[in-house]
């Protein structure tokens, strides 16, 4: 197959032993639940996961850009818009309880099996098509910048407030005991809560390696706005993408 082929030529650079800061990994499993083959469908003429890739392209920051995928198809669609495919991800890490940390290990053992060194790795979901390059290359500053910091994630505000959520139940007593007590409250009273957006995970390699997690301790969160924090998980959430997306045609 051609793309087989192409992925021969790729293995002769990585022989090269040249260290880049970072190896980004778009993970884009073929087939989807929700949307059918969600992250090849075209949002704005083009195919979902290819935001991921011009937004990598688009940064400073010296890098290598991988596709790790479990389709053909996908991974000639990803190398049309500039992407590397060393491999098709073996089938054992493509089902659908398989761990999203084993795909990253799996690329990284790749990659030492290659000599390539990298100072970082990056995680990017084509789910959140609306990161920009210079938010990218910010995080990795601030990752940089922190000796203590392991990874860094990016974040947004979590709506709503937990006050206003329970557990799912017949009658509403905690929600009734909560909105009692806000009699007095404001908005703005209330402690700013964060959640993770899916934008985009960053960690140190060998920290990485160690904790086979983009979570420790010492994780950083970057703050995305809520355009950029968009993760398209269900048809409303594709809806919005388009709306955006022509917004900013017109």
């Amino acid at each position: 197959m051609k793309t087989l082929s192409k992925h021969k030529k790729i293995l002769n650079k990585l022989n090269s032993k040249v260290k880049k800061k970072i190896l980004w990994l778009i993970a884009a499993r073929s087939g989807s639940k929700s949307i059918a083959h969600k992250n090849i469908k075209l949002l704005g003429g083009h195919p979902l996961l290819s935001y991921r890739i011009e937004s990598v392209k688009g940064t400073k920051t010296e890098h290598d850009l991988w596709i790790t995928t479990d389709s053909e198809e996908y991974a000639s669609i990803a190398q049309g818009y500039g992407a590397e495919v060393p491999f098709i991800r073996p089938e054992e890490l493509s089902v659908d309880n398989s761990s999203s940390i084993d795909v990253v290990i799996h690329a990284m053992e790749y990659a030492k099996k290659y000599n390539k060194e990298f100072d970082y790795v990056g995680l990017l979901e084509p789910t959140s098509p609306f990161i920009k390059s210079n938010q990218l290359d910010r995080a990795i500053s601030l990752l940089e910048e922190n000796n203590e910091a392991s990874s860094i994630v990016a974040i947004k505000k979590a709506r709503p407030n937990r006050i206003f959520i329970q557990k799912e139940s017949m009658y509403l007593k905690e929600l009734s005991l909560n909105l009692k007590r806000l009699k007095n409250f404001r908005r703005q009273d209330f402690e700013k809560e964060i959640t993770p957006s899916g934008g985009f995970y960053i960690s140190r390699w060998s920290t990485f390696l160690e904790q086979k997690s983009f979570y420790t301790s010492k994780t950083l969160g970057f703050e995305v706005d809520e355009v950029s924090g968009l993760e398209i998980d269900e048809p409303l959430d594709w809806e919005f993408a388009e709306f955006i997306i022509n917004k900013k045609k017109n």
